[in-house]
C-alpha cells in the first residue's frame, strides 16, 4: 500500500509540472495527542499518546491558451500510536486533480484512511474512498441558468473482515437556477441515486430527491448554501419487519458569517438517509448541526470553538426499542502564528455518544488533547 500511494503521488505531481510556471504549495504539520478512550467504549477504555506526522501539496494554474484551470493536491502521513502500535497505527493519504473553467468543473478526489466513515461506526479500518465527479452550469449571468451534476462515489475496505461495507454510489442532479445577481442563485433540483454493494446485499436502492435552495452571497455579511428538500429510497428486495420504501424531509446548511475582518461564525448541518449497519435496519435518519465561531486576538492570536451534535434515529424496532443515538462534539482551540507561514495551536475535543439501545456496547465518552507546529512554504 505504501509503494501505491507514494506512486499516485509522484504520478500526480509528475504530471502537473508540465505546466508548473507557478510554484507549488506546500505544509508540514505535527500534532501530538492524548486520547483517553482510542477505541470509543464505554468500559475497559485504553488510553494513548499520538503522534500525526502530516505532509501536503497543492498546485493550481491556468493552462496556456486554453481558458482551464488544472489544479491538484495530494497528501500523507503517518499516525503513530503508544498504545498497542502494531495494531492502533496506520498511515492516511489523499490525492485530487480537477479541470476547470467558468462553466465547469471536473474532480477526482482518493482517500485512505483508517477512520470510521460515519458517526454510527467506531472501530477503526483501512480503507479506500473514491470521489469522481462532473459539475456543469450555464452562465450566471443571465437570469436564468441550468445546471447538472454527475458523481461516483465508491468505497472500498481493505481488511475483508469489513467486505460487506464495500459499495458504489452513483447520482445524476439536474438544477434550474433563478440568478438575483452574478453572486446570489435560487435553484431547484432533482436528484437520482443508485446505491449498489459489493456482496449481495438487502440494501440496494434507488433514491430521488427534490430540492429547493439558495447559493451564493445571502445577505450582506453571509455567504454560502441553504437547502431544504424531500428524499425517497426504495430498496431492490423485501426485508421482514422493514419497509422498502421511505422518504423524509431534509435539510443542508454551509453558511458562513463574517461581521467583521476579525471574526467568523460557520453554521453547518444537514439531514439524511445513512447507510446502516444495525439489526434489521437498512439506514439511519442522520440530523446534524454545527456551529464554529472564530475571533483573532490582537495579530498573534485566534481563539476557535466547535459546537455540533448528531441526532441517529433508526426507523426498525429491535427488541422493541427504536433506537436513538445522540453524539456531542466540543472542540475549543487557540491558534498563535509565529510568522505568516508558521503557525502553532493548541486544541481539547470532547465526545459523548449516548442512545437508549444497548448502552454499554453503544455509548462512549472520549477526551482528546492536543498541540500541533504547521509550516508552510
Amino acid at each position: 500500500m505504501k509503494k501505491i500511494i507514494s506512486t499516485l503521488l509522484i504520478t500526480c505531481f509528475v504530471a502537473v509540472s508540465v505546466y508548473a510556471d507557478s510554484p507549488f504549495k506546500f505544509a508540514v504539520s505535527e500534532d501530538i495527542s492524548y486520547d483517553d478512550n482510542i477505541y470509543l467504549t464505554k468500559n475497559d477504555t485504553k488510553s494513548s499518546i499520538i503522534s500525526s506526522t502530516q505532509l501536503f501539496a497543492e498546485y493550481l494554474n491556468n493552462i496556456p491558451n486554453s481558458g482551464l484551470k488544472f489544479g491538484a493536491k495530494a497528501n500523507i502521513g503517518y499516525n503513530a500510536y503508544s498504545e498497542a502500535a502494531a495494531k492502533n497505527d496506520y498511515m492516511n493519504a489523499g490525492v485530487g486533480v480537477n479541470l476547470s473553467n467558468s462553466k465547469f468543473f471536473l474532480d477526482e478526489n482518493f482517500l485512505f484512511t483508517a477512520d470510521p466513515a460515519t458517526s454510527e461506526l467506531t472501530e477503526r479500518a483501512k480503507r479506500i474512498n473514491n470521489i469522481a465527479s462532473f459539475r456543469f452550469k450555464t452562465s450566471l449571468e443571465k437570469m436564468f441558468s441550468i445546471g447538472f451534476l454527475v458523481s461516483d462515489i465508491y468505497d472500498n475496505y481493505v481488511d475483508d473482515d469489513f467486505s460487506a461495507l464495500n459499495k458504489n454510489r452513483v447520482n445524476f442532479c439536474v438544477q434550474a437556477y433563478y440568478n438575483l445577481s452574478p453572486k446570489t442563485s435560487f435553484y431547484l433540483g432533482y436528484l437520482l441515486s443508485r446505491i449498489d454493494y459489493e456482496k449481495e446485499s438487502v440494501k440496494e436502492s434507488f433514491g430521488n430527491s427534490i430540492s429547493l435552495g439558495v447559493n451564493g452571497k445571502i445577505a450582506k455579511k453571509i455567504k454560502g448554501t441553504a437547502q431544504i428538500s424531500y428524499d425517497t429510497r426504495s430498496y431492490d428486495k423485501e426485508v421482514e419487519h422493514a419497509d422498502r420504501n421511505t422518504s423524509l424531509f431534509g435539510y443542508l446548511l454551509a453558511l458562513t458569517y463574517e461581521p467583521t475582518i476579525r471574526n467568523s461564525i460557520e453554521l453547518s448541518g444537514e439531514r439524511k438517509m445513512e447507510e446502516s449497519t444495525f439489526a434489521n435496519n437498512r439506514y439511519y435518519v442522520s440530523t446534524e448541526i454545527a456551529a464554529k465561531y472564530k475571533q483573532k486576538i490582537y495579530t498573534k492570536w485566534t481563539a476557535g470553538i466547535l459546537v455540533a451534535y448528531e441526532n441517529m434515529a433508526y426507523p426498525e424496532t429491535v427488541n422493541d426499542i427504536n433506537r436513538v443515538d445522540n453524539l456531542i462534539k466540543v472542540r475549543p482551540s487557540i491558534e498563535y502564528k509565529f510568522k505568516d507561514n508558521l503557525f502553532a495551536t493548541l486544541w481539547y475535543q470532547l465526545r459523548n455518544k449516548t442512545s437508549n439501545y444497548d448502552s454499554d456496547n453503544v455509548e462512549y465518552l472520549d477526551n482528546k488533547v492536543g498541540a500541533q507546529i504547521k509550516f508552510c512554504f
